[in-house]
Protein backbone atom coordinates (compact mmCIF):
# COMPACT_ATOMS: atom_id res chain seq x y z
CA UNK A 1 0.00 0.00 0.00
CA UNK A 2 1.21 3.48 -1.18
CA UNK A 3 0.52 7.01 -0.28
CA UNK A 4 -1.20 8.53 2.60
CA UNK A 5 -2.61 5.55 4.04
CA UNK A 6 0.77 3.88 3.67
CA UNK A 7 2.56 5.79 5.28
CA UNK A 8 -0.05 6.38 8.25
CA UNK A 9 0.66 1.91 8.65
CA UNK A 10 4.10 1.88 8.36
CA UNK A 11 4.19 4.69 11.48
CA UNK A 12 1.74 2.61 13.28
CA UNK A 13 3.82 -0.66 13.00
CA UNK A 14 7.09 0.90 14.03
CA UNK A 15 5.44 2.10 17.12
CA UNK A 16 3.41 -0.72 17.64
CA UNK A 17 4.77 -0.88 21.48
CA UNK A 18 2.81 2.75 22.01
CA UNK A 19 0.08 1.06 19.94
CA UNK A 20 -0.76 -1.66 21.79
CA UNK A 21 -0.18 0.16 25.04
CA UNK A 22 -3.04 2.26 24.26
CA UNK A 23 -5.49 -0.48 22.70
CA UNK A 24 -4.73 -2.27 26.15
CA UNK A 25 -6.02 0.87 28.01
CA UNK A 26 -8.89 1.16 26.34
CA UNK A 27 -9.54 -2.68 27.14
CA UNK A 28 -8.79 -2.41 30.37
CA UNK A 29 -11.08 0.67 31.04
CA UNK A 30 -14.17 -1.15 29.53
CA UNK A 31 -13.57 -4.58 31.57
CA UNK A 32 -13.78 -2.32 34.84
CA UNK A 33 -12.60 -4.83 37.67
CA UNK A 34 -11.35 -7.77 35.11
CA UNK A 35 -11.31 -11.28 35.17
CA UNK A 36 -7.93 -13.59 34.75
CA UNK A 37 -9.23 -14.16 31.39
CA UNK A 38 -9.51 -10.71 29.86
CA UNK A 39 -6.38 -9.61 31.67
CA UNK A 40 -4.33 -12.47 30.50
CA UNK A 41 -5.05 -11.98 26.54
CA UNK A 42 -4.20 -8.29 27.05
CA UNK A 43 -1.35 -9.27 29.30
CA UNK A 44 0.11 -11.75 26.92
CA UNK A 45 -0.17 -9.28 24.08
CA UNK A 46 2.07 -6.79 26.36
CA UNK A 47 4.68 -9.46 27.23
CA UNK A 48 5.35 -10.27 23.52
CA UNK A 49 5.87 -6.86 22.83
CA UNK A 50 8.15 -6.34 25.61
CA UNK A 51 9.86 -9.42 24.62
CA UNK A 52 9.97 -8.03 20.66
CA UNK A 53 11.71 -4.50 22.00
CA UNK A 54 14.99 -6.52 23.07
CA UNK A 55 15.98 -3.72 25.50
CA UNK A 56 17.03 -3.79 29.43
CA UNK A 57 14.61 -2.39 31.69
CA UNK A 58 15.60 0.44 34.25
CA UNK A 59 13.69 -0.28 37.34
CA UNK A 60 13.25 1.58 40.60
CA UNK A 61 13.99 -1.36 43.04
CA UNK A 62 11.66 0.59 45.51
CA UNK A 63 8.91 0.10 43.73
CA UNK A 64 9.43 -3.12 41.14
CA UNK A 65 10.18 -5.58 44.43
CA UNK A 66 6.72 -3.94 46.88
CA UNK A 67 5.28 -4.51 43.46
CA UNK A 68 6.27 -8.07 43.58
CA UNK A 69 6.21 -9.26 46.59
CA UNK A 70 2.21 -7.76 46.87
CA UNK A 71 1.66 -9.99 43.70
CA UNK A 72 3.28 -13.36 45.00
CA UNK A 73 1.62 -12.87 48.49
CA UNK A 74 -1.87 -12.07 46.97
CA UNK A 75 -1.86 -15.50 44.41
CA UNK A 76 -0.28 -17.56 47.60
CA UNK A 77 -3.18 -16.03 49.41
CA UNK A 78 -5.40 -17.01 46.72
CA UNK A 79 -4.11 -20.42 46.54
CA UNK A 80 -4.95 -21.02 50.53
CA UNK A 81 -8.42 -19.74 49.76
CA UNK A 82 -9.52 -21.50 46.69
CA UNK A 83 -6.37 -24.05 45.59
CA UNK A 84 -5.57 -22.06 42.70
CA UNK A 85 -3.41 -18.84 41.96
CA UNK A 86 -5.95 -17.65 39.31
CA UNK A 87 -9.01 -17.10 41.54
CA UNK A 88 -9.63 -13.60 42.53
CA UNK A 89 -7.89 -10.07 41.82
CA UNK A 90 -4.14 -10.53 42.56
CA UNK A 91 -3.61 -12.38 39.30
CA UNK A 92 -5.14 -9.67 36.84
CA UNK A 93 -3.26 -7.17 39.06
CA UNK A 94 0.12 -8.55 37.42
CA UNK A 95 -1.18 -6.69 34.59
CA UNK A 96 -0.12 -3.76 36.59
CA UNK A 97 3.60 -5.23 36.36
CA UNK A 98 3.87 -5.67 32.72
CA UNK A 99 3.03 -1.98 32.20
CA UNK A 100 5.82 -0.75 34.38
CA UNK A 101 7.90 -3.02 32.91
CA UNK A 102 7.21 -1.89 29.33
CA UNK A 103 7.53 1.55 30.56
CA UNK A 104 10.88 0.76 32.10
CA UNK A 105 12.54 -0.18 28.57
CA UNK A 106 11.11 3.37 27.06
CA UNK A 107 13.79 5.88 26.99
CA UNK A 108 13.02 10.16 28.18
CA UNK A 109 11.23 10.41 24.76
CA UNK A 110 9.50 7.17 24.49
CA UNK A 111 7.80 7.77 27.87
CA UNK A 112 6.51 11.35 27.23
CA UNK A 113 5.04 10.39 23.79
CA UNK A 114 3.15 7.40 25.95
CA UNK A 115 2.11 9.66 28.57
CA UNK A 116 0.69 12.19 25.97
CA UNK A 117 -0.90 9.26 24.00
CA UNK A 118 -2.53 7.91 27.43
CA UNK A 119 -3.88 11.18 28.28
CA UNK A 120 -5.30 11.87 24.42
CA UNK A 121 -7.49 8.39 25.49
CA UNK A 122 -8.23 9.78 28.70
CA UNK A 123 -9.78 12.76 26.67
CA UNK A 124 -11.41 10.58 24.07
CA UNK A 125 -13.42 8.07 26.28
CA UNK A 126 -14.83 11.77 28.12
CA UNK A 127 -16.16 12.49 24.86
CA UNK A 128 -17.64 9.29 24.09
CA UNK A 129 -18.88 9.23 27.62
CA UNK A 130 -20.27 12.70 27.43
CA UNK A 131 -22.10 11.63 23.96
CA UNK A 132 -23.71 8.57 25.91
CA UNK A 133 -25.22 11.08 29.12
CA UNK A 134 -26.43 12.96 26.02
CA UNK A 135 -28.16 9.73 24.02
CA UNK A 136 -29.60 9.12 27.93
CA UNK A 137 -30.66 12.80 28.33
CA UNK A 138 -32.87 12.82 24.84
CA UNK A 139 -34.41 9.22 25.88
CA UNK A 140 -35.33 10.21 29.35
CA UNK A 141 -33.34 8.23 31.43
CA UNK A 142 -29.91 10.44 32.51
CA UNK A 143 -28.64 10.13 35.71
CA UNK A 144 -25.41 10.33 37.36
CA UNK A 145 -22.81 9.51 34.41
CA UNK A 146 -20.71 5.82 34.35
CA UNK A 147 -20.21 5.96 30.96
CA UNK A 148 -17.49 3.78 29.51
CA UNK A 149 -16.99 2.49 33.01
CA UNK A 150 -20.73 2.09 34.00
CA UNK A 151 -20.07 3.04 37.09
CA UNK A 152 -20.65 7.37 38.44
CA UNK A 153 -17.39 6.81 41.25
CA UNK A 154 -15.21 4.80 38.46
CA UNK A 155 -15.48 7.45 35.89
CA UNK A 156 -15.05 10.53 38.44
CA UNK A 157 -11.89 9.19 39.25
CA UNK A 158 -10.50 7.85 35.70
CA UNK A 159 -11.40 11.54 34.48
CA UNK A 160 -9.93 13.41 37.60
CA UNK A 161 -6.33 11.48 36.75
CA UNK A 162 -7.04 12.08 33.12
CA UNK A 163 -7.49 15.62 33.35
CA UNK A 164 -3.87 15.69 35.37
CA UNK A 165 -2.60 13.68 32.60
CA UNK A 166 -3.53 16.27 30.30
CA UNK A 167 -2.26 18.99 32.29
CA UNK A 168 0.91 17.48 32.95
CA UNK A 169 1.46 17.44 29.00
CA UNK A 170 0.00 20.92 28.65
CA UNK A 171 2.84 22.16 31.10
CA UNK A 172 5.83 20.35 29.65
CA UNK A 173 6.86 23.07 27.47
CA UNK A 174 8.79 23.73 24.38
CA UNK A 175 6.94 24.17 20.45
CA UNK A 176 3.30 22.85 20.92
CA UNK A 177 2.42 20.59 18.48
CA UNK A 178 -0.97 18.92 16.99
CA UNK A 179 -1.70 16.58 19.75
CA UNK A 180 -1.27 19.13 22.34
CA UNK A 181 -3.70 21.15 20.65
CA UNK A 182 -5.65 18.47 20.40
CA UNK A 183 -4.96 17.60 24.13
CA UNK A 184 -5.64 21.69 25.10
CA UNK A 185 -9.22 21.26 23.59
CA UNK A 186 -10.50 17.93 25.34
CA UNK A 187 -9.81 19.81 28.41
CA UNK A 188 -12.66 21.27 29.05
CA UNK A 189 -14.92 18.21 28.14
CA UNK A 190 -13.23 16.30 30.39
CA UNK A 191 -13.72 18.71 32.88
CA UNK A 192 -17.58 19.39 32.27
CA UNK A 193 -17.74 15.13 31.75
CA UNK A 194 -16.71 14.80 35.66
CA UNK A 195 -19.09 16.81 36.67
CA UNK A 196 -21.62 14.79 35.48
CA UNK A 197 -20.66 11.99 37.81
CA UNK A 198 -21.00 13.80 40.73
CA UNK A 199 -18.72 11.94 42.53
CA UNK A 200 -18.33 13.78 45.36
CA UNK A 201 -15.27 11.29 46.11
CA UNK A 202 -13.50 12.25 43.06
CA UNK A 203 -13.87 15.88 43.54
CA UNK A 204 -12.31 15.52 47.05
CA UNK A 205 -9.49 13.72 45.14
CA UNK A 206 -9.37 16.52 42.54
CA UNK A 207 -9.09 18.90 45.03
CA UNK A 208 -5.79 17.05 46.64
CA UNK A 209 -4.19 16.99 43.03
CA UNK A 210 -4.32 20.18 42.78
CA UNK A 211 -2.83 21.23 46.33
CA UNK A 212 -0.23 18.86 44.89
CA UNK A 213 -0.07 20.74 41.90
CA UNK A 214 0.20 24.02 43.28
CA UNK A 215 2.71 22.81 45.61
CA UNK A 216 4.93 21.94 42.87
CA UNK A 217 4.31 25.12 41.38
CA UNK A 218 5.97 27.08 44.60
CA UNK A 219 8.75 25.11 44.51
CA UNK A 220 9.87 27.49 40.99
CA UNK A 221 7.34 30.19 41.60
CA UNK A 222 6.56 33.27 44.20
CA UNK A 223 3.79 32.55 46.24
CA UNK A 224 1.82 35.46 43.79
CA UNK A 225 2.31 33.37 40.72
CA UNK A 226 1.14 30.35 42.87
CA UNK A 227 -2.39 32.17 43.62
CA UNK A 228 -2.58 33.81 40.41
CA UNK A 229 -1.93 29.96 38.74
CA UNK A 230 -4.00 28.37 41.23
CA UNK A 231 -6.96 30.88 40.55
CA UNK A 232 -6.73 30.29 36.63
CA UNK A 233 -7.02 26.25 37.62
CA UNK A 234 -9.76 26.96 39.60
CA UNK A 235 -11.49 29.33 37.25
CA UNK A 236 -11.28 26.24 34.16
CA UNK A 237 -12.74 23.90 36.52
CA UNK A 238 -15.71 26.12 37.81
CA UNK A 239 -16.62 26.96 34.66
CA UNK A 240 -16.66 23.62 32.83
CA UNK A 241 -18.01 21.75 36.32
CA UNK A 242 -21.10 24.49 36.30
CA UNK A 243 -21.56 23.83 32.33
CA UNK A 244 -21.89 19.72 33.61
CA UNK A 245 -23.85 20.51 36.26
CA UNK A 246 -26.37 22.46 34.28
CA UNK A 247 -26.42 19.66 31.88
CA UNK A 248 -27.35 17.13 34.33
CA UNK A 249 -30.33 19.39 36.11
CA UNK A 250 -31.59 20.05 32.45
CA UNK A 251 -31.54 16.62 31.65
CA UNK A 252 -32.97 15.33 35.62
CA UNK A 253 -35.11 17.96 36.51
CA UNK A 254 -36.80 19.67 33.36
CA UNK A 255 -39.27 18.59 31.06
CA UNK A 256 -37.17 19.89 28.43
CA UNK A 257 -34.06 17.69 28.50
CA UNK A 258 -33.05 18.72 24.45
CA UNK A 259 -31.86 21.73 26.06
CA UNK A 260 -28.75 19.93 26.62
CA UNK A 261 -28.08 20.19 23.08
CA UNK A 262 -27.73 24.23 23.30
CA UNK A 263 -25.29 23.67 26.51
CA UNK A 264 -23.21 21.22 24.55
CA UNK A 265 -22.98 23.69 21.99
CA UNK A 266 -21.73 25.90 23.95
CA UNK A 267 -19.38 23.77 26.02
CA UNK A 268 -18.20 23.07 22.53
CA UNK A 269 -17.66 26.83 21.47
CA UNK A 270 -15.71 27.02 25.06
CA UNK A 271 -13.40 23.96 24.11
CA UNK A 272 -12.80 25.08 20.03
CA UNK A 273 -11.66 29.10 22.26
CA UNK A 274 -9.91 27.45 24.85
CA UNK A 275 -6.65 28.86 24.60
CA UNK A 276 -7.96 32.47 24.09
CA UNK A 277 -9.73 31.89 27.52
CA UNK A 278 -6.81 30.50 28.88
CA UNK A 279 -4.70 33.99 28.01
CA UNK A 280 -7.84 36.15 29.40
CA UNK A 281 -7.49 34.14 33.03
CA UNK A 282 -4.10 35.31 32.15
CA UNK A 283 -4.06 38.89 31.39
CA UNK A 284 -7.29 39.57 33.84
CA UNK A 285 -6.55 38.48 37.22
CA UNK A 286 -9.93 40.02 38.61
CA UNK A 287 -12.05 37.38 36.13
CA UNK A 288 -9.67 34.49 37.21
CA UNK A 289 -10.26 35.29 40.77
CA UNK A 290 -13.96 35.63 40.63
CA UNK A 291 -14.55 32.92 38.28
CA UNK A 292 -12.18 30.61 40.79
CA UNK A 293 -14.80 31.91 43.40
CA UNK A 294 -17.43 30.66 41.37
CA UNK A 295 -16.57 27.54 42.22
CA UNK A 296 -18.03 27.51 45.78
CA UNK A 297 -21.30 27.78 44.18
CA UNK A 298 -20.59 24.62 41.94
CA UNK A 299 -19.93 22.83 44.64
CA UNK A 300 -23.25 23.70 46.53
CA UNK A 301 -25.36 22.94 44.02
CA UNK A 302 -23.57 19.41 43.76
CA UNK A 303 -24.33 19.06 47.37
CA UNK A 304 -27.94 20.18 47.02
CA UNK A 305 -28.43 17.38 44.36
CA UNK A 306 -27.18 14.51 45.71
CA UNK A 307 -27.56 15.07 49.38
CA UNK A 308 -26.77 11.68 50.34
CA UNK A 309 -23.10 11.59 49.91
CA UNK A 310 -22.63 12.69 53.49
CA UNK A 311 -25.15 9.44 54.42
CA UNK A 312 -22.50 7.34 51.94
CA UNK A 313 -19.18 9.12 53.44
CA UNK A 314 -20.37 8.11 57.25
CA UNK A 315 -21.03 4.29 55.89
CA UNK A 316 -18.09 3.65 54.36
CA UNK A 317 -16.28 4.51 57.45
CA UNK A 318 -18.60 2.00 59.09
CA UNK A 319 -16.81 -0.27 56.53
CA UNK A 320 -13.61 0.49 57.36
CA UNK A 321 -14.40 0.23 61.01
CA UNK A 322 -15.85 -3.05 60.33
CA UNK A 323 -12.26 -4.01 57.87
CA UNK A 324 -10.19 -3.03 60.73
CA UNK A 325 -11.77 -5.70 63.15
CA UNK A 326 -10.61 -8.59 60.86
CA UNK A 327 -7.29 -6.79 59.83
CA UNK A 328 -5.60 -9.23 62.58
CA UNK A 329 -7.28 -12.84 62.03
CA UNK A 330 -5.14 -13.85 59.36
CA UNK A 331 -1.91 -11.05 59.52
CA UNK A 332 0.10 -13.01 56.92
CA UNK A 333 -2.38 -13.98 54.33
CA UNK A 334 -5.17 -12.44 55.19
CA UNK A 335 -8.77 -13.98 54.83
CA UNK A 336 -7.92 -14.74 50.82
CA UNK A 337 -8.93 -12.79 48.26
CA UNK A 338 -13.30 -11.70 47.99
CA UNK A 339 -13.54 -13.08 51.66
CA UNK A 340 -14.35 -9.82 53.21
CA UNK A 341 -18.14 -9.76 51.89
CA UNK A 342 -18.73 -13.47 53.27
CA UNK A 343 -17.60 -13.23 56.38
CA UNK A 344 -19.27 -9.79 56.18
CA UNK A 345 -22.24 -10.91 55.55
CA UNK A 346 -22.48 -13.49 58.93
CA UNK A 347 -20.40 -10.90 61.32
CA UNK A 348 -23.67 -10.12 63.25
CA UNK A 349 -22.26 -6.46 62.22
CA UNK A 350 -24.07 -4.30 59.19
CA UNK A 351 -23.94 -5.59 56.15
CA UNK A 352 -22.76 -3.72 53.65
CA UNK A 353 -23.34 -5.74 50.16
CA UNK A 354 -19.92 -4.84 48.23
CA UNK A 355 -16.92 -7.02 47.59
CA UNK A 356 -14.72 -3.80 48.38
CA UNK A 357 -13.99 -1.97 51.54
CA UNK A 358 -13.77 1.62 50.73
CA UNK A 359 -10.41 2.13 51.70
CA UNK A 360 -7.33 -0.14 49.26
CA UNK A 361 -5.18 -0.43 51.96
CA UNK A 362 -7.64 -1.75 54.93
CA UNK A 363 -8.88 -4.28 52.15
CA UNK A 364 -5.58 -5.51 50.89
CA UNK A 365 -5.00 -5.77 54.86
CA UNK A 366 -7.78 -7.68 55.77
CA UNK A 367 -7.99 -9.78 52.51
CA UNK A 368 -3.84 -10.58 51.16
CA UNK A 369 -2.42 -9.60 54.65
CA UNK A 370 -0.02 -6.93 56.64
CA UNK A 371 2.94 -7.59 54.59
CA UNK A 372 0.56 -7.02 51.23
CA UNK A 373 -0.50 -3.64 52.75
CA UNK A 374 3.04 -2.36 53.73
CA UNK A 375 4.46 -3.26 49.81
CA UNK A 376 1.39 -1.19 48.89
CA UNK A 377 2.51 1.55 51.43
CA UNK A 378 6.15 1.20 50.62
CA UNK A 379 5.31 1.84 46.54
CA UNK A 380 2.83 4.57 47.71
CA UNK A 381 5.50 6.69 49.66
CA UNK A 382 8.09 5.68 47.37
CA UNK A 383 6.38 7.62 44.29
CA UNK A 384 5.52 10.69 46.88
CA UNK A 385 9.07 10.98 47.15
CA UNK A 386 10.62 10.57 44.17
CA UNK A 387 7.49 12.75 41.99
CA UNK A 388 4.65 13.44 43.87
CA UNK A 389 2.63 13.73 40.80
CA UNK A 390 -0.83 15.02 41.20
CA UNK A 391 -2.45 12.09 39.48
CA UNK A 392 -1.34 9.87 41.90
CA UNK A 393 -2.34 12.12 44.60
CA UNK A 394 -5.93 12.32 43.69
CA UNK A 395 -5.84 8.63 42.97
CA UNK A 396 -4.65 8.13 46.46
CA UNK A 397 -7.11 9.70 47.83
CA UNK A 398 -10.03 8.62 46.29
CA UNK A 399 -9.07 5.27 47.20
CA UNK A 400 -8.95 5.86 51.10
CA UNK A 401 -12.06 6.00 50.77
CA UNK A 402 -13.54 4.32 47.09
CA UNK A 403 -11.97 1.04 45.34
CA UNK A 404 -11.22 2.27 41.95
CA UNK A 405 -7.43 0.96 42.39
CA UNK A 406 -9.33 -3.01 41.58
CA UNK A 407 -10.59 -1.20 38.73
CA UNK A 408 -7.49 -2.38 36.39
CA UNK A 409 -8.01 0.48 33.34
CA UNK A 410 -8.16 3.23 36.44
CA UNK A 411 -4.97 1.73 37.95
CA UNK A 412 -3.19 1.44 34.67
CA UNK A 413 -4.11 5.22 33.95
CA UNK A 414 -2.53 6.77 37.33
CA UNK A 415 0.74 4.30 36.39
CA UNK A 416 1.13 5.86 32.71
CA UNK A 417 0.20 9.52 33.92
CA UNK A 418 2.47 9.35 36.89
CA UNK A 419 5.13 6.73 36.64
CA UNK A 420 8.49 7.02 36.08
CA UNK A 421 10.38 3.94 36.39
CA UNK A 422 13.68 5.21 35.19
CA UNK A 423 14.22 7.94 37.75
CA UNK A 424 16.42 7.06 40.58
CA UNK A 425 15.81 3.20 38.55
CA UNK A 426 18.96 0.61 38.15
CA UNK A 427 19.46 -1.02 35.24
CA UNK A 428 18.51 -4.65 34.67
CA UNK A 429 20.40 -6.29 31.69
CA UNK A 430 18.83 -7.49 28.72
CA UNK A 431 18.63 -10.96 29.47
CA UNK A 432 17.19 -10.63 33.31
CA UNK A 433 14.47 -8.08 31.27
CA UNK A 434 13.59 -10.86 28.86
CA UNK A 435 13.41 -13.15 31.55
CA UNK A 436 10.81 -11.20 33.53
CA UNK A 437 8.60 -10.85 30.34
CA UNK A 438 9.17 -14.93 30.03
CA UNK A 439 8.01 -15.08 33.68
CA UNK A 440 5.25 -12.57 32.82
CA UNK A 441 3.93 -13.94 30.14
CA UNK A 442 3.69 -17.60 31.75
CA UNK A 443 1.38 -16.57 34.14
CA UNK A 444 -0.74 -14.83 31.68
CA UNK A 445 -0.90 -18.12 29.46
CA UNK A 446 -1.85 -19.84 32.81
CA UNK A 447 -4.72 -18.00 33.68
CA UNK A 448 -6.25 -18.11 30.21
CA UNK A 449 -5.37 -21.92 30.02
CA UNK A 450 -7.61 -22.16 33.48
CA UNK A 451 -10.33 -19.94 33.07
CA UNK A 452 -10.79 -21.55 29.18
CA UNK A 453 -11.04 -25.37 31.19
CA UNK A 454 -12.32 -24.07 33.76
CA UNK A 455 -15.86 -21.84 32.67
CA UNK A 456 -15.79 -23.09 29.15
CA UNK A 457 -14.62 -26.99 28.55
Amino acid sequence: MSGKWGRVLDTLFDNYVFVLLILAQAALTQFGVANALSTGMVGILLCAAGLGLQRSARIDPWIAVPMAAYLALGMMSSYVTSGNTVQGYPSTHVIFLAVYFLMACMDGGELRLLKRLNALWAGCAAAVSLGMFLLQALSGTAGRLGGLLHNPNALGIFLAVGWFAITACLEEGGEEDALSRVLRHLEPLVLATLALTLSMGSFVAMAAGILVLLAEKKRRASWREVFDYGCQVLAKASLCFAAGILMYFTARQTRIPWFCLFLLAWLLALAASWETFERFLRTCRRAAIGLSGGGIAVAAAAVVIRPSALATFAERIEMMENGLGYILFHPVLGLGPGQWRSWNMFDGDKYFGTWHIHNFLIHIGVELGLIAMAALAVIVLRHFRKTGAPAAAAFVVHNLMDTSFFYCGITTLTLVSAGEPRKGGKSLGRTATRVVFALLMAHFVWCCVYMICTYFL
